[in-house]
């Protein structure tokens, strides 16, 4: 799960708080990024509990009507109680190791899970779900989505009562979003507890690039500070925007260390870290420099790659 996209932008982060704190050891570095891509993955699994969480909402609601005898309960509540995507959600091992093994209080009685159930209730998405009559599997699976979409994905109470739980998770929701709903779709009826989710890493050789980049990443601040003093022509250097300096400082670091990832792909990824991690022009600038940064390596002969 955990892929170059998001290691690029916890190792940007981390170095950038690495100056903010004063240089603090590299090894105090390596724990920032290692604990901050294993919350990453944590965040991955918290979500994709909370639809759980609702459904279960809504069963102690049926369950409380039942038992003070209430005449009519809402047909889309005994529905949504009853989905059967979410009972091979909650039976599933890692999904159910997870949870055991986390405190979920902070949701679990929380004003957001309550409310949340209520709009998804009376949503339009209930409403088409309940007049399709269809009520398989596919069908629950694809409700799961739509609410996941329309009341998680969007909810900006829910990002803050994520952060409130774990500094690590703020600014990854976005991208942890997209790998759940990916896991959502790739369920598959009558494997009950066994689907597998995500593994941490998306390909094995990914953890180690995420250390090899920290350390370069570090390691080229000096070579950093020459080649932008050098090509900064139109701004002065002690006046661009520091997390733009740590965007172009670790863009660089790949440039020059990593031959098997080719340079436009290294540029564009760091562009789109700059547009969404730093000031409206930041995208902008940070491609006009690494082009030119990357000319000037390359008439070096640092950069053994094509431009």
């Amino acid at each position: 799960m955990i892929n170059r996209v998001l290691i690029r932008l916890k190792v940007v982060q981390v170095i950038y708080a690495y100056y903010q704190n004063g240089g603090q050891k590299t090894a105090t570095a390596e724990r920032e990024l290692a604990q901050s891509i294993d919350s990453a993955y944590s965040l991955y699994k918290t979500l994709l509990f909370i639809p759980v969480a609702l459904v279960r909402q809504v069963r102690k609601s049926v369950a409380r009507q039942k038992r003070m005898g209430q005449a009519h309960i809402s047909r889309r509540e005994e529905l949504l109680a009853q989905n059967r995507f979410i009972e091979q959600m909650e039976n599933n091992v890692e999904l159910q190791a997870y949870i055991q093994s986390n405190d979920m209080d902070w949701l679990l009685q929380s004003d957001w899970l309550e409310n949340t159930c209520q709009s998804v209730l009376e949503s339009d998405i209930m409403d088409e779900y309940v007049e399709d009559g269809k009520f398989d599997f596919e069908s629950d699976k694809e409700l799961v989505r739509r609410i996941y979409k329309e009341f998680l994905e969007e909810s900006d109470e829910l990002d803050s009562l994520l952060e409130e739980q774990n500094i690590y998770w703020n600014g990854d929701k976005e991208l942890i979003d997209s790998f759940v709903l990916k896991t959502i779709r790739a369920f598959e009826d009558g494997k009950a507890g066994e689907q597998p989710l995500k593994a941490e890493f998306k390909a094995d050789e990914d953890r180690q690039f995420a250390i090899d980049l920290l350390h370069y990443g570090l390691d080229m601040a000096q070579e950093r500070e020459q080649v932008v003093a050098a090509n900064c022509r139109r701004w002065d250097p002690s006046r661009l925007a520091f997390l733009d300096v740590i965007i172009i400082q670790v863009a660089m670091a790949e440039m020059v260390h990593f031959p098997g990832i080719p340079l436009r792909v290294t540029m564009n990824e760091y562009v789109e870290l700059a547009k969404s991690l730093s000031t409206p022009a930041s995208g902008s600038f940070v491609n006009g420099m690494l082009d030119t940064i990357a000319k000037d390596l390359s008439a070096r002969g640092c950069l053994d790659k094509e431009l």
